[in-house]
């Protein structure tokens, strides 16, 4: 008799001794898996061969681009008539506008159950497995130690004019400031900082490097780990948090119908793994598994953090995207 196969609604919620077995004997016949993401693709590809060492018969292709890029072009697909992608790895904010659209499912997983309430969705969309915290980061050669900011308000010294640099997507940095400091103080901290910038550029990673490189003498929203990963290798490059430091986190995520979904539950229950946790770790991602310590632990202790609050951002994301390219963008010419 041949074997009934199951809806994707009813594989997101396979529990017990024989959902491994299923997804497997599934995974088998799918053989393939495409992984949407906004992550560095050198981080990923660890991943995704580590994954392809426990079920190598299941063909792995990453397709990667920046965060909000990566949002439409998902919710273009499926205008024209469906995605390819199997998982969507975003911030939780781009996940939450693939949730609006009821672009992406809920799902379960048994590797989940170690995280805390706080990492999980509140409809089991997605759970946390990384976080990029926005710190301060600078060229150790172009910037003296006296010039180095200890707070956001140092960012606008006189002398600072010119020589710093945001990315130019981060006006959730800004909503989450304000929120935190309340509108006026926020309004007129980002009014001040825009004449201070020497440059908006795109991409966190890019301009981490760019500081290494000595293109670029400091920025306010570079990713701790890009920072971490350069300094450890030699470049002068260092960074330090500014209280409170911005935080978003990352998560996986099903869309409503995954070509391949069998494969798909295997990858996030992979990626929410300890052994998933740790490669994320090797790159000097912050991991949010509870039992997996960032490497350097100061990389996610020792500092007051505040979360961007999805929800918030987008419900007012267009009056925000408005208020980020005044304030900021305008004064790079962009």
């Amino acid at each position: 008799m041949k074997r009934k196969k199951s809806t994707v609604a009813e594989l997101a919620r396979l529990t017990g001794k024989k959902r491994r077995e299923n997804l497997i004997r599934g995974a088998r016949e799918e053989g393939k898996i495409t992984f949407y993401t906004s992550t560095a693709p050198e981080d990923i590809q660890s991943l995704l061969l580590a994954f392809g060492m426990h079920y190598p018969f299941i063909q792995t292709e990453m397709v990667r681009d920046k965060g909000t890029v990566l949002r439409e072009r998902i919710i273009q697909e499926y205008r024209d008539g469906g995605t390819p992608a199997d998982v969507i790895e975003q911030s939780h904010i781009n996940l939450g506008k693939l949730k609006q659209r009821g672009l992406i499912r809920s799902y379960l997983s048994p590797e989940a159950k170690p995280y805390p309430d706080r990492l999980r969705e509140s409809e089991s969309c997605w759970v946390a497995e990384q976080r990029n915290f926005l710190v301060l980061a600078w060229n150790t050669r172009l910037l003296e130690e006296a010039l180095i900011p200890d707070s956001y308000d140092g960012l606008l010294n006189p002398r600072l004019k010119g020589k710093i640099v945001v990315e130019a997507h981060d006006a959730s940095w800004m909503a989450a400031l304000t929120a935190h400091w309340g509108e006026k103080r926020g309004i007129d901290f980002f009014r001040s900082l825009g004449p201070q910038l020497g440059g908006v550029r795109t991409g966190h990673q890019i301009i981490a490097e760019q500081i290494a490189a000595g293109s670029v003498v400091l920025s306010p929203t570079i990713h701790s780990n890009n920072s971490e990963w350069l300094k450890r290798r030699g470049l002068p490059i260092d960074w330090r948090p500014l209280s409170p430091v911005v935080t978003e986190l990352v998560g996986a995520a099903l869309p409503v119908d995954p070509p391949h979904p069998h494969a798909a539950l295997l990858l996030i229950d992979f990626i929410l793994s300890i052994e998933g946790q740790k490669i994320l770790r090797l790159w000097k991602r912050v991991p949010c598994h509870p039992g997996v310590e960032a490497d350097p632990p100061y990389m996610n202790s020792g500092f007051d953090t505040i979360l961007v609050d999805a929800k918030s951002f987008l419900a007012r994301e267009s009056d925000l995207e408005k208020l980020w390219h005044e304030l900021i963008l305008a004064h790079s010419g962009q």
